[in-house]
């Protein structure tokens, strides 16, 4: 498919989100998750039992998609086991800690595969297009540094459970509250992605759009959760709500697995 005659169809401040082509218009998403153009609207609308039917079809899980879907699932998974785990004040802080570290690897691995997924797709727009202008690539970029800042606060955490307060603030607090920044912002760019110069749109019958809307409420928890880890008494470590903090992460976790379900039937 020629990528020379693509050209801009819908275009606003956070990026292009859609192409003209021959075939039809070739959305951001689309561009990226390795689907062609539409001649009829710009997503495939698709009824609850379509959606049911298309998870439940046969994966290759050697695609580069499912790939990405499944560490979105398992990353998540574990950090929601970690936090149910410090909820319940477990006695093992230290199990609770490695399931969050851990999980943050697969929440890189499903970043830096969602990335590789852009940049494939950036190869198949013109020659003469403005570079990473494009919100899908904007999308992937800011929610895969998102997920690197992730890594060190949870390793950090994890091996340095008594740490002193200038590493912790350094090590735990900014990274976490920069990384859930760069996720309200790849969220931003998935609703602009959908919504073709709107943040907010109404399209239940859209797998693309559910896929949005779970993504950013999983980010928006897991900004409130670094906020509410904020320090309070940096002397004593304090957090201003560490129950809240905890609860939030966990809410944003499950949240982020079922965007991974609801991936795999893309």
């Amino acid at each position: 498919m020629s990528s020379g005659i693509l050209r801009p169809h819908w275009r606003s401040s956070l990026g292009t989100s859609a192409w003209r082509h021959p075939l039809g218009i070739w959305t951001s998403r689309r561009l990226r998750k390795g689907h062609g153009p539409l001649m009829h609207g710009h997503y495939q609308a698709l009824n609850l039992q379509q959606m049911v039917q298309a998870l439940l079809n046969r994966k290759q899980l050697g695609r580069l998609e499912e790939r990405t879907a499944l560490a979105f699932i398992v990353g998540p998974l574990l950090f929601a086991l970690g936090s149910w785990q410090q909820l319940q004040k477990s006695p093992s802080p230290s199990m609770a800690l490695g399931l969050l570290a851990i999980g943050s690897i697969f929440f890189t691995a499903g970043g830096w595969w969602q990335l590789q997924q852009a940049l494939i797709g950036d190869q198949k727009l013109p020659a003469d297009a403005p570079r990473w202008e494009w919100c899908g690539l904007r999308c992937a970029l800011t929610q895969s540094i998102g997920t690197l800042l992730f890594n060190v606060e949870t390793f950090f955490s994890w091996n340095q459970q008594q740490p002193n307060d200038e590493l912790w603030v350094l090590l735990a607090i900014l990274p976490n509250v920069i990384g859930s920044i760069l996720f309200l912002i790849s969220a931003a760019f998935g609703l602009q992605e959908v919504g073709h110069g709107r943040l907010l749109v109404f399209e239940p019958d859209h797998l693309g759009w559910w896929i949005a809307i779970v993504n950013a409420l999983g980010c928006a928890w897991f900004m409130q959760s670094a906020l509410s880890g904020l320090p309070s008494d940096l002397p004593l470590e304090q957090v201003f709500n560490s129950a809240t903090s905890t609860r939030t992460t966990l809410l944003g976790s499950l949240a982020f697995a079922i965007v991974g379900i609801l991936s795999l039937a893309e």
